[in-house]
C-alpha cells in the first residue's frame, strides 16, 4: 500500500486546481510529481490514488473516476464530499444563475425519447422565462462558462451532461428525478447516451463503450436481460456522436 508522501501532496494540489483531467493526464502528473520529489513511481497508479483518497477524505474531498459517454475516455475528477454537490455548485454562481442552471439540467434530463439533451436555441430562451429574467447575452456567457468548466458539453447544437456533472451531481439527479435517471446494466453508472434493447418492454440501457466491450467480438449479440437480439444501431441520447463525428474526433 502506498504511504502518503510529498508526491501525494503535489498531486493533490494539482487536482484541487485542475478539478478534472483524463486518466492519462493524471498518470502523467503522477510521473512528474514523483520526479520532482525524487520518489520513484514504485506503486501502481490506483494504489497511489487509494492512499491519496484516504488523506483527501479528511478534507472532505475524493478523487472519482468517470468515463466519457461519448468516447469512453476515463476522467479523474476531484469531488467535494462534505456537502451536496448542487450546493457547492451554488457557491460559484448567483442565485439567478443557479435558477437557470437547474432549469437547464431539468430540460436535459426530462427531454423526450431519452434524448437527454437541450437544444441551444431553447436553452437561450430559458432566461426570458425566469423571474427575475436573465438577458440573452448573460445566458450565453453563463452557457460558455458551464462549457469551459466542464459541467455541460455541446453536440450538434444540443447541450448534454458531461463526466464532471455526472460524477459530481449523480446523487442529486437520482434524488430529484428518480426513475428518469437511467443506469447502465453493466457498469451501473448513470447513462444519458448509448444503446438500448430492441424490445420496447425491456429497460436495458448501455453506454456505448460498455456495449463495445460486451458485443464487439460477438457474432450473435443478445440483450443480457431479455435475450432479444441486440442491434448496435438502437441508440439514444443527443450527445452521442455519429460515426462521422467519431472518425473526426
Amino acid at each position: 500500500m502506498s504511504q502518503f508522501n510529498d508526491s501525494h501532496r503535489l498531486f493533490m494540489q494539482s487536482m484541487l486546481s485542475k478539478k478534472m483531467v483524463t486518466e492519462q493526464e493524471a498518470m502523467d502528473i503522477y510521473a512528474k510529481v514523483c520526479n520532482v520529489t525524487s520518489r520513484p513511481a514504485d506503486v501502481e497508479f490506483p494504489s497511489f490514488v487509494s492512499a491519496l483518497n484516504k488523506e483527501l477524505d479528511k478534507l472532505d474531498y475524493s478523487l472519482r473516476l468517470s468515463r466519457d459517454e461519448q468516447n469512453g475516455v476515463m476522467y479523474v475528477i476531484m469531488v467535494n464530499t462534505n456537502q451536496d454537490s448542487a450546493t457547492e455548485l451554488a457557491t460559484q454562481f448567483t442565485p439567478t444563475e443557479m435558477t437557470f442552471i437547474r432549469e437547464l439540467f431539468d430540460l436535459i434530463i426530462n427531454a423526450d425519447d431519452e434524448n437527454f439533451g437541450a437544444p441551444a436555441t431553447t436553452a437561450l430562451h430559458l432566461g426570458g422565462k425566469m423571474t427575475p429574467k436573465l438577458a440573452s447575452r448573460d445566458v450565453q456567457t453563463l452557457l460558455d462558462k458551464l462549457l469551459d468548466d466542464g459541467w455541460i458539453g455541446v453536440q450538434k447544437g444540443n447541450y448534454f451532461l458531461t463526466p464532471r456533472s455526472i460524477a459530481e451531481l449523480q446523487d442529486y439527479f437520482k434524488q430529484l428525478y428518480g426513475e428518469r435517471i437511467l443506469e447502465c446494466i453493466f457498469c451501473l453508472d448513470m447513462v444519458t447516451m448509448g444503446e438500448h434493447c430492441a424490445n420496447a418492454q425491456c429497460s436495458v440501457r448501455l453506454h456505448k463503450h460498455c456495449a463495445d466491450s460486451q458485443f464487439n467480438n460477438s457474432t450473435d449479440p443478445r440483450c443480457p436481460s431479455c435475450s432479444s437480439r441486440w442491434s448496435r444501431g438502437n441508440t439514444f441520447g443527443l450527445g452521442l456522436p455519429d460515426g462521422d463525428d467519431e472518425e473526426d474526433a
